[in-house]
């Protein structure tokens, strides 16, 4: 941060105040949230800027230059180079400017605005038949204006190029503020606007003297390889390029042909938009961008092959090619090795059990897609082209399984990341290109660079274009690690050089490969990059330090040698994460927690707040356990507490981030020494209320109507809302007309079957079915009975999950060796099953147990042993049989129903790994179990309802609540037929729903219970 703007921020944010509609932020939070992106560095900027309109990019942008800011533009930031961090002003364009402004299906095109997401457009256009051709991992996240500004591409590079060869024209503000439209022009105009006596005049003036002066440089010491996304594309005015990507789709054509040129720019004529990609914000904002789209392949066939080495998997990336794939993707071993460890990936990589060899272990793969019109051509070309490299292989046809394949390669960048510990894979040489058939020879000498610094790193992604990303293993937080860093770099540039590489084939230069840009280009080129830089921005105030004039790349090391923090007892264990800071760094800052769907993160996708995010979240906690930041530089525990309240803690970070952050387990452990080491720092009466609510309840229930009433009518008293804080918007739980669960058992165990039971089972029965809804509970052991289960149920009531929830860790702790103690007590030999019908407090046992108690037997026994209801009756028995085949009538299969069961899938059970015994678990075994007893079901795509426990009853929280249950949830329940049945699980989900809705939710054991036991024979 320049003197200079710094004296001058406050009377920046002045001139701007009233002159703007978007918001204008300069809190110590926020430019800690922005202080990072998805690299090793970090840079605290000035401010950041939220611009309502497009119009506000134009005020803002001529207001710095006035006060001389420094500005730099950003989308999702998911830059792995540093692009989207530096010491001036951002400009944050994902917050509004997120819309379609038209889609043109004749002419194959659309205008975006910058801050729209990639995956938003794709399932706009695919109604079309159309997709935008690059297809970065990130492209749920990304956007538009970070996918240009990079150059990005992706898997399919080979046949639609990079982000530069599909856009058509770009509106623009530039340094000065001054409007700029560029597209396609014959040279004769290029000419006249280059006698403008404005800022877009000064860069038509530039561009077509290096046209002119440097056309022989360009083509004598540009990179020679077409993947570059090092530099200007300064060979784009020529037009020229050293190669093509093989299986070349041209403008226009859906399959690949010769006829047409590369880049697709006419010859006599210039597009400065192509020239503006990949210039990472340091020559201008983008307003809109007309993109073009490209058909959609109708058929697609992948196939795997399998190979015990990375380099007879390069080896034959040559040959795969002469088969026109639309894809070579490499998936090195340890990528699948790492992806059964993470939940959410688990599931997916379980269908290359088959390439997994006993004797060899985890394979190295190829993963090869032949895309076209007829799927028996694809196919034939599939087994060819397994023949050809004589390999073991699968074909996957199917778009599920394809998806699953590809989803894991894609998240391939944070399951690597998953590592703990200070050793990481970093990504200073991320992406460096090379030609193809040079790739394996850069493979090896890569490989021996390594070696000699006594580190390994794995290789994976793009194949087919000969640009593999590596993260060489280094520690950072030590001065010899960033020297290591450094030199590793050095070397590496040297081999590329030699090679005809490019330092980035994809993720750009940023902080990270700028400084090597004329090793690589030579000094010539660098000129006229500085040329073309001064032009459109004489005084260097757009993302400065980028490409031009640049910083070391081992400036701004978020972790450096100084790097230091806060060591914290904690009553949670953290030791597999190397600590709870070691928890905390596991967030890489990928930013996959900003997409807009699936179960992480609601509170995000509810309020697109960088703070609300896992990634914000974990930026803050990192913050605060920092060391060495003087006292109005630190975060304080109350900003921590203002991120992590919002945060619902539906465990999708730890299923569905591919570094399995565990946000969740941070939350508890925050809310627990925030309340117990700040005086100041008190629990509220209302968290009291909501953690110890079987306490309460069993008082309650004794005054049981005047509790009722007043639960029903406490919004007319106020008492909810005035003094507890709770909602008086919400329908509160009334307690049970019945009498409790276990009042009621001692009649029903009258009429258990005479048969001897076939096993016994213990039943967690939790508060919210003991004093509120004791029917499902009754029918849960109404249909165990009838399975042929002797149920037995645990004396100490639910398993401490409200008090966790609340940050009463030390509490529930206490609660859980009641628990424990219980069932040692009535199972002496650890052998039976513990079942429950409320998902989050029996996977509470699985989850949290073992984290009360590491490395202690019975503990990890329990959580081994503990099944939702549904998960526990497909599973086999001592018959080996599914045990709800022992229910009379399902050995013959129930008859379907016409009702459909419209299945809203509790957070909970969504983010369950996979099982060990290879049985359905979470949502798909509520799915098989009710589809055995004959019922149709649908799963509602849908991420959390938006209650999360207690969070929805609270009045601060009732408005996000509803926003998140908005989402997906409360439409897709409102378009249910009427005669459909909603079905959820989880106690909090059916009071979301019929708050939402209105419509009754039912508990699936109720279903069932009902279709074995009709009304009449109850």
């Amino acid at each position: 941060m320049s003197n200079q703007a710094s004296k001058t921020l406050p009377d920046f944010v002045n001139s701007l105040t009233g002159s703007v509609q978007g918001e204008i932020r300069t809190d110590q939070v926020t430019r800690v949230l922005y202080s990072t992106d998805a690299s090793i560095y970090q840079v605290e900027p000035l401010g950041v800027f939220f611009p309502k309109n497009v119009d506000d990019i134009s005020t803002f942008l001529q207001t710095a230059d006035e006060f001389n800011v420094p500005v730099l533009p950003r989308g999702s930031g998911s830059s792995l180079a540093g692009q989207a961090i530096g010491p001036g002003f951002i400009i944050d364009c994902s917050r509004y400017l997120d819309k379609i402004i038209e889609i043109n299906p004749e002419e194959r095109s659309a205008i975006v605005e910058p801050g729209l997401i990639l995956a938003e457009l794709n399932r706009s256009v695919e109604k079309f038949g159309l997709q935008f051709g690059p297809d970065p991992a990130s492209g749920e996240r990304a956007t538009f204006g970070g996918i240009i500004g990079n150059n990005a591409t992706g898997a399919h590079s080979i046949r639609y190029g990079m982000a530069a060869d599909h856009v058509l024209s770009l509106e623009m503000n530039l340094s000065d503020g001054s409007l700029a439209d560029f597209t396609e022009l014959d040279m004769s105009e290029a000419k006249r606007r280059s006698a403008l006596p404005t800022r877009e005049g000064d860069i038509y003036r530039a561009v077509l003297s290096i046209r002119e002066n440097y056309a022989h440089k360009i083509i004598t010491n540009w990179p020679k390889t077409w993947r570059r996304a090092s530099g200007y594309n300064l060979n784009y005015l020529l037009p020229w390029s050293p190669s093509r990507p093989p299986q070349w789709a041209a403008p226009g054509q859906a399959n690949p042909s010769d006829n047409l040129p590369y880049p697709p720019v006419r010859p006599g004529s210039m597009n400065l938009a192509t020239i503006m990609a990949g210039s990472e914000g340091s020559l201008g904002v983008i307003r809109r961008a007309k993109i073009r789209l490209v058909p959609k392949a109708q058929f697609t066939c992948l196939v795997l092959l399998s190979f015990a080495d990375l380099i007879s998997a390069c080896d034959a990336v040559a040959g795969l090619l002469e088969m026109q794939p639309s894809a070579i993707e490499l998936i090195p071993s340890n990528m699948v090795k790492l992806a059964r460890t993470i939940p959410a990936y688990a599931k997916q990589i379980s269908v290359l059990d088959g390439l997994i060899s006993p004797d060899h272990g985890f394979p190295n793969l190829l993963a090869v897609e032949f895309s076209g019109e007829q799927f028996s051509e694809l196919k034939d070309l599939a087994h060819k082209a397994a023949a050809l490299t004589k390999s073991p292989s699968l074909i996957a046809e199917g778009e599920h399984l394809q998806t699953q394949i590809w989803n894991v390669r894609k998240v391939g960048l944070g399951i690597l990341m998953s590592i703990p510990g200070d050793m990481k894979p970093i990504p200073f040489v991320e992406d460096v290109s090379v030609p193809v058939n040079k790739l394996s020879e850069f493979v090896t000498e890569f490989s021996a660079i390594l070696s000699a610094y006594g580190t390994k790193g794995d290789f994976y992604a793009h194949a087919s274009a000969g640009c593999l990303h590596m993260r060489p293993l280094v520690n950072l937080k030590t001065s010899a690690g960033v020297e290591m860093m450094r030199d590793i770099a050095d070397e590496t540039i040297n081999l590329i050089s030699r090679l005809g590489g490019a330092p980035s084939g994809e993720h750009g230069d940023g902080i990270a490969r700028s400084e090597w840009l004329e090793r690589v280009f030579g000094p010539d080129i660098i000129r006229a990059f500085q040329e073309l830089k001064y032009a459109a921005d004489p005084l260097g105030l757009l993302n400065p330090g980028k490409i031009v004039n640049p910083s070391r790349m081992d400036e701004f090391i978020r972790y450096g040698s100084r790097y230091s923090v806060e060591n914290r007892q904690t009553v949670l264990d953290f030791s597999s994460q190397n600590g709870f800071i070691g928890a905390v760094e596991m967030c890489n800052g990928a930013g996959v927690c900003r997409k807009l769907d699936g179960v992480m993160c609601p509170s995000f996708q509810a309020t697109r707040e960088e703070m609300h995010s896992t990634r914000g979240r974990a930026n803050l906690l990192r913050a605060l356990l920092t060391i060495g930041l003087s006292s109005d530089e630190k975060i304080s525990s109350a900003d921590v507490y203002q991120a992590l309240d919002l945060c619902l803690a539906c465990k999708g970070c730890k299923s569905e981030c591919p570094s399995a952050v565990d946000m969740a387990k941070m939350k508890y452990e925050f809310l627990e020494q925030y309340y117990q080491l700040g005086l100041t720092h008190r629990h509220p009466l209302r968290d009291y209320l909501f953690a110890y609510i079987d306490i309460i309840s069993q008082f309650a229930i004794l005054f049981k109507p005047l509790a009722n009433y007043l639960l029903e009518n406490q919004h007319q008293f106020g008492v909810g809302e005035d003094w507890l804080g709770v909602s008086r918007k919400r329908s509160l739980p009334m307690l049970c007309d019945s009498g409790t669960m276990r009042s009621q058992l001692g009649e029903y165990q009258l009429h258990s079957p005479q048969e001897e039971p076939q096993e016994e089972v213990l039943f967690l029965l939790d508060p919210f079915t003991e004093y509120y809804q004791p029917e499902i509970g009754i029918a849960a052991w109404k249909v165990l009975s009838a399975a042929g289960c002797k149920v037995r149920v645990i004396p100490v009531l639910g398993s401490g999950r409200t008090k966790l929830s609340k940050g009463f860790v030390r509490s529930a702790r206490q609660h859980a060796r009641k628990v424990i103690h219980a069932i040692n007590k009535l199972d002496q030999d650890g052998q039976h099953a513990i079942i429950g019908i409320e998902p989050s407090e029996i996977y509470t046992l699985r989850d949290e147990y073992p984290d009360f108690f590491p490395n202690q037997g019975d503990v990890d026994s329990i959580a081994q042993r503990a099944f939702m209801i549904d998960e526990f009756l497909i599973r086999p028995g001592g018959d080996e049989k599914p045990r709800y085949l022992r229910i009379d009538n399902s050995s013959n299969g129930f008859p379907p129903i016409n009702q459909r069961v419209i299945l809203h899938g509790h957070c909970y059970k969504k983010t369950q790994p996979p099982a060990a015994d290879g049985f359905p678990i979470g949502v798909q075994a509520t799915v098989e179990l009710l589809e055995q007893f004959g019922f149709p079901v649908e799963i509602i795509d849908a991420g959390c309802c938006g209650m999360a426990g207690a969070f929805g009853y609270e009045a601060e929280h009732y408005d996000l609540s509803m926003e998140i249950g908005e989402l997906s949830l409360f439409p897709q329940v409102r378009q249910a037929p009427d005669q459909a049945i909603i079905s959820a699980s989880g106690f909090s989900c059916v009071a979301q729903i019929k708050d939402g809705t209105g419509r009754k939710a039912d508990h699936f054991i109720s279903l069932l219970h009902d279709r074995i036991f009709p009304k009449h024979e109850d």
